[in-house]
C-alpha cells in the first residue's frame, strides 16, 4: 500500500510518549493495516534487542525481590521518592503514590546512572540508589485510575504483582511469535497481520476483548498512557493511507516493539524517524 502523505509531528520517544486523545472517523472494520513503506529500517535482531534484558530483571526480580512501577502505592514508593528528593531528581510531594512524575523522575535517574531507562525500579536501580531489596507485599495496591496532579486516584484491591507477571507473560508471548510471516486478516502462528498480532498476544494471556482492528484499539480498548511500559502497546498513524490508528506493537522497553510488519513479526527499534513521525500514543490493555 501507498504511504500516506499527512503530515504529523515529529516525537522524541526516549524523552516522553504523550498520548493524543483524537478520535477518528469510523473506518471499514476491514482495514487490517500494514507498517508501510521505509519501517522495516528500523528492524533489529533479537540479540540487539532489550529482550534479554528483560529476562535478566526477571530472573533477578522473583529471586531477590519485586518490581516497583508505575501504579504502585505505599511505604516503598515513598521510599523512592524520597530517595529521589534528596538527589534532585523528585521535586514533588511524597505521597507514595508511582504516578506519571515519578516515573519520569526514575526515567531521569535511571539515564545518569547509565541503567536501563524504563521508569521501573527493579534490583538494579535500588542497587544504585542504594535502597534494599524489596519482596512484594500485599499492602502495594494497584491504582486503576490517576490524573496529572498525583492526588485524584482510585485503588483496587489486586496486588501489582498480578500486573507485572501478566505484562512478562505479553512479552513472553510476543517474542514466541518472532518469525511468524505477514498474513493480512490473519491471526493465527501460521500468519498474522499487524492488528492480528496484537489479537494473538492477548488473546493468549487471557484478555481476549481486544478490538480487531488498530483505529478500534485506540479508540475503544485499555488505558492511555503518557509514557508506555513494557507489555503495553504503542500506536502510530499514518502508515499507509487511512485516517486514525494504523499499526501498533508491544512495547519492550529502550524505544522498542514486536510488531507484525511487512517482512512478519519482527522487533522493530522506534527510534528511528520513521516511527518517530508516526508515533499515535500508547495504551495499557492490563489496567
Amino acid at each position: 500500500m501507498a504511504q500516506s502523505n499527512q503530515t504529523v509531528g515529529k516525537y522524541v520517544l526516549s524523552i516522553a510518549f504523550v498520548s493524543s486523545l483524537v478520535f477518528t472517523p469510523v473506518l471499514s472494520g476491514k482495514v487490517f493495516a500494514n507498517a508501510g513503506a521505509g519501517a522495516s529500517e528500523g528492524d533489529i535482531t533479537i540479540s540487539e534487542s532489550n529482550l534479554s534484558n528483560i529476562q535478566e530483571q526477571e530472573v533477578a526480580s522473583s529471586s531477590e525481590g519485586t518490581l516497583i512501577q508505575h501504579g504502585d502505592v505505599g511505604a516503598v514508593v515513598e521510599d523512592i521518592q524520597k530517595e529521589l528528593q534528596e538527589q534532585g531528581y523528585y521535586t514533588y510531594t511524597i505521597d507514595g503514590i508511582f504516578g506519571s512524575i515519578t516515573g519520569q523522575a526514575v526515567r531521569d535517574y535511571q539515564a545518569d546512572h547509565h541503567l536501563q531507562v524504563d521508569g521501573i525500579v527493579g534490583p538494579n536501580t535500588l542497587e544504585t540508589m542504594a535502597l534494599p531489596e524489596m519482596e512484594s507485599s500485599e499492602d502495594n495496591l494497584t491504582i486503576t485510575e490517576i490524573d496529572s496532579s498525583e492526588n485524584n486516584l482510585t485503588v483496587t484491591e489486586s496486588s501489582s504483582g498480578d500486573v507485572s507477571n501478566i505484562k512478562s507473560d505479553i512479552v513472553a508471548v510476543a517474542k514466541s511469535v518472532i518469525g511468524t510471516p505477514y498474513v493480512w486478516g490473519g491471526t493465527t502462528t501460521e500468519g498474522m497481520d499487524s492488528s492480528g498480532f496484537i489479537n494473538y498476544v492477548f488473546n493468549q494471556v487471557g484478555i481476549d476483548d481486544i478490538s480487531r482492528t488498530h483505529r478500534e484499539m485506540w479508540e475503544n480498548d485499555g488505558n492511555y498512557v503518557d509514557h508506555p511500559s513494557i507489555g503495553d502497546v504503542v500506536f502510530f498513524e499514518g502508515t499507509y493511507d487511512t485516517e486514525g490508528a494504523s499499526h501498533s506493537g508491544v512495547y519492550i522497553g529502550n524505544n522498542q516493539m514486536i510488531h507484525a510488519g511487512d517482512d512478519g513479526v519482527s522487533v522493530a527499534d522506534i527510534s528511528i524517524d520513521y516511527w518517530q513521525s508516526h508515533y499515535l500514543g500508547a495504551k495499557s490493555f492490563t489496567e
